[in-house]
């Protein structure tokens, strides 16, 4: 999480409940809140994410809202639509769904955890859980047939080709896919290459008479979120930067420019800063759920996960987008990719005084993985560890300084003790 952050100009508001109840595009049933800021906000992500915009309002416009939590969130909100749009009848005008059986949901195994949980709480079948229970020692991308946690990847970014034979086992079968990409794993902070997906996916859905949208028909029987928890807000920038010459780095496009993108969620605390979990999630309007119901209390219907909502989190993350220009975003996304590969470097030459040390980083990943050092360097510098490696994340409040204190205190002689 950025830590680069001042909102003491909006300390007033503290002393006041605003809430943000329900669909940020309804009635408002609450007299303090901070919904236009929020539509604002929205407004801007649609921009950052080339969706099309809500004037005129058209199936493909841009729909969301900011969360009450950070993207676990948006990842429950996400599997929560793809499962109620694969299965119902009549989730928008007009369309109806072809799918008999249960949907399946793939994610890679450098998802973030939240995946397993969400689509355990919503009752939605993992491949991996479809897999041992109906299809034990049957899988095609293994050796031994046995169903792993998550899809194979390389180098962190999920593997398109393994992707696309796990979906082809259970199209067969006729089960549609929900699909979670990555802009920006967890651990290693590598980006899944949503047009490289799609390429290897798509025949794949054709072939078992799959709709892929490519007809021009309004329905689809798959669903593609993207979990760009930092990613999602990090790459557009960067994007901008390498348009500006200020980076020769940038990552695959991800955005609701690929019509086959179904959702986008973002941590706001995270690549922004703030002083609570926040963030966006995103669809398409075709794609936003109907109310359950439309209860006379609030008056006012909810399509949201949480019904009242932090309207603290929009004032906030509006304030960071009208402080910080687009390219001052684009300036900081440079310099931290820039001292990213600083990091790696430096930590590169630690090799000369501990030849088993490893380091790992994917351009334009903003993490930078390397051998876990002992204990009290580990809590000294709140590193994060996964088995045998541990990471650092570039943020904006990281400074090169930080980065030369963690490399001399590695190239001591008892480091990886």
């Amino acid at each position: 999480m950025s830590q680069a952050f001042d909102y003491a100009a909006l300390a007033p508001f503290l002393s006041v409940h605003l809430n943000n109840l329900g669909d940020p595009y309804a009635a408002e049933s609450t007299l303090l809140n901070t919904r236009a800021l929020e539509q604002e906000v929205l407004a801007y992500f649609g921009k950052l994410w080339r969706s099309t915009d809500r004037k005129p309002l058209v199936p493909e416009s841009f729909w969301g809202y900011l969360l009450g939590m950070g993207a676990t969130e948006g990842n429950m909100y996400a599997l929560w639509s793809a499962r109620e749009y694969l299965r119902t009848q009549d989730f928008t005008e007009g369309a109806k769904s072809s799918v008999r059986e249960e949907p399946v949901v793939f994610y890679s195994e450098a998802s973030h955890y939240s995946m397993a949980k969400c689509a355990s709480a919503l009752g939605i079948p993992t491949f991996e859980d479809l897999g041992n229970g109906l299809y034990p020692g049957q899988c095609p991308v293994t050796s031994d047939g046995r169903w792993p946690h998550g899809v194979p990847t390389d180098n962190g970014a999920v593997d398109p080709e393994r992707l696309a034979e796990l979906v082809d086992f259970f199209a067969d079968k006729g089960h549609p896919p929900i699909i979670v990409l990555n802009a920006g794993t967890t651990f290693a902070g590598s980006f899944d290459d949503s047009p490289a997906v799609w390429q290897a996916l798509c025949p794949v859905l054709e072939r078992h008479s799959f709709r892929t949208g490519t007809d021009g028909a309004n329905r689809q029987d798959f669903w593609i979120h993207v979990d760009g928890a930092l990613g999602a807000a990090y790459l557009p920038y960067l994007e901008m930067a390498h348009t500006q010459k200020l980076t020769s780095e940038r990552g695959p496009r991800f955005d609701f420019s690929l019509p086959y993108i179904c959702s986008i969620v973002t941590s706001s605390h995270k690549w922004y800063g703030a002083p609570f979990a926040s963030g966006v999630y995103m669809s398409r309007e075709k794609y936003r759920m109907r109310p359950e119901t439309h209860p006379e209390y609030v008056s006012t219907p909810d399509t949201t996960l949480c019904g009242s909502r932090n309207g603290l989190s929009a004032l906030i993350l509006w304030y960071a987008l009208a402080t910080i220009s687009p390219d001052e975003q684009a300036a900081t996304a440079a310099r931290c990719t820039e001292l990213a590969a600083y990091a790696h470097h430096q930590l590169q030459s630690i090799s000369e005084w501990h030849p088993s040390f490893q380091v790992h980083r994917a351009p334009p990943s903003l993490a930078v993985r390397f051998t876990r050092p002992r204990p009290d360097i580990f809590d000294r510098f709140h590193l994060s560890g996964e088995g045998k490696l541990a990471h650092i994340v570039v943020m904006p409040h990281v400074t090169r300084s930080a980065i030369d204190l963690l490399v001399d205190a590695l190239r001591s002689t008892d480091a990886l003790a």
